[in-house]
């Protein structure tokens, strides 16, 4: 599989390790930021890309942006790992979708599919008696906060009842929590790779369920096989659920 890195850093280099273990080759890199010392050639133009059976993206809005407003020209099956800028990348896969199949997922961890799937099914059985608490935790360069998987989190809870809502500061609350309340805490420190937890507090009694990432290739993982899937699929909108 040729596979064209959209973004450089440190997951694209994460990514670009584990394809080579798997024999796969990388023929460049898409970047609207000036690279140093790419093993690769560079290339900041996303309407003429160069020959590949998809791009892998782990960078930033503005990178991936370019290349969905560009896909009815390049036509390239697109994996989408960013996750910054949701509503607006969300509209640019959209239209991307027409032209070329897109994947995305808020977090490229097939567990934290697995994760995802167990809330919808937990959070109705749970719904009377229990509150709801989000808590994650990532390394002290993340700057998004709550990260995209934590909002996947509520989406799956409020995908059970759309009355669960999120707080994200208690600091000038006024009064008890409700029971639709989801609160959103986010925690920034050290090497952190990633840990999603979800807590269901009853009365007497707490459920927690929490997955940890020990190592970003998980994610490099997850993205790899989301390409290997997408590159012989018609143009459309892929996830998880539906691949």
């Amino acid at each position: 599989m040729k596979i064209l890195l959209s973004g450089y850093g440190t997951m694209g280099k994460v990514v670009e390790s584990l394809a080579i273990e798997r024999n796969h080759e990388i023929v460049g890199v898409f970047s609207k930021m000036d690279i140093e010392n790419s093993p690769y050639p560079v290339f900041n133009d996303a309407e003429n890309l160069p020959e590949s059976d998809v791009i892998i993206d782990f960078s930033h809005p503005d990178n991936i942006s370019a290349i969905l407003e560009k896909a009815s020209s390049h036509k390239t099956p697109i994996v989408v790992a960013t996750t910054g800028a949701r509503e607006k990348l969300q509209d640019l896969m959209d239209s991307a979708s027409k032209y070329c199949p897109i994947f995305f997922s808020a977090n490229m961890s097939y567990g934290v599919h697995v994760f995802t799937e167990a809330l919808k099914f937990l959070t109705p059985l749970l719904s009377d008696g229990f509150d709801i608490e989000i808590i994650e935790k990532h390394h002290n360069r993340k700057i998004d906060a709550p990260s995209g998987t934590a909002v996947k989190l509520l989406e799956a809870i409020q995908s059970s009842n759309e009355k669960y809502y999120p707080i994200f500061d208690r600091s000038q609350n006024e009064h008890k929590r409700d029971g639709f309340e989801v609160g959103m805490s986010a925690v920034r420190g050290g090497t952190i790779v990633g840990e999603h937890e979800v807590l269901f507090a009853g009365t007497d009694e707490v459920i927690e369920i929490v997955h940890r990432a020990q190592s970003k290739k998980i994610f490099a993982d997850g993205a790899i096989k989301a390409a290997q899937a997408i590159i012989d699929k018609p143009a459309g909108f892929y996830t998880f659920e539906n691949i």
